[in-house]
């Protein structure tokens, strides 16, 4: 807040004045622009409003008509406040003017005594100028904050985050097709700023010309302010002050930070696919549990086109193995592997959308996930098939040595997306050990087991089970080239008949007996007792899943070092 009446009529300059606040008192809170000495009739006219009017009285008409035509104009024209002298036009204000003035909410104040204007008008510039002069730093402070920001790399998101910070409310940026693509939600959150994106949006936000702050006309406040790339809109910056609303300065900070915006995205080389990047961010943000609730995803979801409400809910993982035809072709960089998944992320939005279904889509590492919504009565399973069939033929055409193979979740509400996904996943991992089976889709609920294991694997306690079961035989296999491990997982694959163990790892039977000889006694366990079988085949599920879930575990989190193979 910048210089008010309250400040004036409290300076040094006033304390010998006598200033009595005859009407308005409950403005006086105003912000003083400018001070003005005046002693016309008409000065209302010449005033720009914020001035604090200075008179004598010697303006001010002589019939009670006048003096209420003074007051109402001055009011009009926005003036900060009103203060008379007495003692050469009036000993005291007539109780017309004060009426009016206090009818128009306009401060009225009377000076009892003489007062050097002169000394009053220098101590109040004085201080709107040094005030001015702190905005104006802080403008030029916040520009270089951002300026060097960008100049260190940081990506949009990291920008549109530090802007969240920099004006303490909300702030959304949005393409040019009213698609949020980044969101930093202060206060109320992201569900409530974007629970009617499309709607505020679309409402009160016409454009104007190139560049300029704007306020949109409509219920809840918003300053909003067009991000122009090579005489092009882009999209536009929306900062959603509370209540309180922002200082003086706000709306210059805002349009700084269009510029600084626009310059992040000029430094950006994949600022076409800014709105798919939101997507995998807010995949991101659901994994690592940084969305309070589900109601929240589904808002910042809606505000990306996609209506995860309109439907059954979902999740699907999905990957693609294989590629060894066009790697033998030519050396596949990352950027190569990222393309492909980028590939297969938008086959799987197009397939689901040719099938009425909505996706919410993201990267997770190698991993391609996804949201599906299943409107309707179909069968949920039957429609995630379809759906992942038509991702694999595609992805078979662009390259015919690539296999996908997906995992899918059973039926979610919206506080059970993040363990979808999770399930989704393990369901992924199952059918990559099970290997090539023309079988594209695993549904979790062919995983057995494993259903039981994936509560376990977010807390510590399966790594511990993992680690007591098959450390030694793991630390045993660190240093050696022929390894043991294959061998227990076969016999147990094979529910301990040996026969059949030795004809899958094709070898004598005298191997196969020296070999778990030396398991059995690496571990200290009787390989031919049934509970013994049951707690290794365990121990084994459980590290394959701790392995597929350990990239996307919080850092700290107990983990499972152990369990690569």
């Amino acid at each position: 807040m910048g210089v008010t009446l309250r400040d004036v009529l409290g300076s040094d300059a006033l304390a010998g004045a006598g200033a009595n606040v005859l009407a308005g008192s409950d403005h006086l809170d105003r912000p003083v622009r400018w001070v003005h000495v005046a002693e016309l009739p008409d000065i209302a006219h010449l005033l720009s409003g914020g001035e604090l009017l200075l008179t004598t009285g010697l303006g001010i008409g002589e019939t009670a008509a006048l003096q209420r035509r003074y007051v109402r104009e001055l009011a009009g024209a926005g003036v900060a406040g009103l203060v008379v002298e007495l003692g050469r036009r009036f000993a005291e204000l007539p109780r017309e003017m004060v009426d009016e003035a206090e009818r128009r909410g306009l401060p009225l104040v009377a000076l009892e005594h003489e007062t050097r204007y002169v000394e009053l008008t220098e101590t109040v510039h004085r201080a709107i100028i040094s005030h001015q002069h702190e905005l104006l730093s802080r403008a030029e402070r916040v520009s270089r904050q951002l300026t060097e920001l960008i100049l260190s790399g940081a990506d949009v998101g990291r920008v549109v985050q530090e802007l969240g910070s920099i004006f303490g409310c909300t702030v959304v940026l949005e393409d040019a097709t009213r698609r949020v693509v980044e969101v930093a939600a202060i206060g109320a959150g992201a569900e409530g700023a974007l629970g009617e994106w499309e709607a505020h949006s679309a409402h009160g936000h016409e454009e104007a010309a190139l560049g300029g702050v704007q306020e949109a006309a409509g219920d809840e406040r918003c300053l909003f302010v067009g991000i122009w790339l090579r005489h092009q809109l882009w999209g536009r910056l929306h900062v959603l002050p509370d209540r309180a609303g922002l200082d003086e300065i706000g709306e210059l900070l805002v349009d700084r930070a269009g510029a600084a915006l626009g310059l992040a995205l000029l430094s950006d080389r994949d600022a076409a696919h800014l709105a798919d990047r939101a997507g995998n961010a807010l995949v991101g943000d659901l994994l690592a549990g940084r969305l309070p609730s589900g109601g929240e995803l589904m808002a910042r979801a809606r505000s990306l086109g996609v209506d995860l409400g309109r439907g059954r809910l979902a999740a699907l993982a999905l990957e693609s193995t294989g590629g060894h035809e066009r790697s033998a072709r030519r050396a596949v960089t990352e950027e190569d592997r990222l393309a492909a998944r980028l590939a297969v992320a938008e086959d799987l939005r197009r397939a689901a959308g040719e099938r009425g279904c909505a996706a919410l889509v993201g990267l997770d590492g190698d991993r391609i996930l996804g949201l599906v919504a299943v409107p309707g009565r179909r069968p949920i399973a039957v429609v995630l098939e379809a759906v992942v069939g038509a991702v694999a033929e595609r992805t078979a055409a662009r390259d015919p040595s690539l296999e996908l193979v997906a995992g899918a979740s059973g039926e979610l509400d919206g506080d059970s997306l993040r363990q979808g996904l999770d399930e989704a996943v393990s369901a992924l991992a199952f059918g990559r050990r099970r290997g090539p089976s023309g079988q594209s889709l695993h549904h979790f609920g062919e995983l057995g087991t494993y259903q039981l294991l994936l509560p376990l694997a977010r807390g510590p306690e399966l790594s511990r089970f993992v680690d007591t079961e098959l450390r030694p035989l793991l630390a045993h296999d660190a240093g050696r080239k022929s390894k043991l491990l294959p061998t227990l997982e076969a016999y147990l694959a094979h529910a301990g008949r040996k026969s059949e163990t030795i004809q899958a790892l094709g070898i004598q039977r005298r191997t196969l007996y020296a070999r778990l000889d030396r398991i059995s006694a690496i571990l200290r366990q009787d390989l031919d007792d049934q509970d013994t079988r049951t707690r290794l085949s365990l121990a084994l599920q459980a590290m394959d899943l701790l392995g597929s879930l350990g990239d996307r575990r919080a850092a700290g989190e107990p983990g499972p070092a152990l369990a690569t193979r």
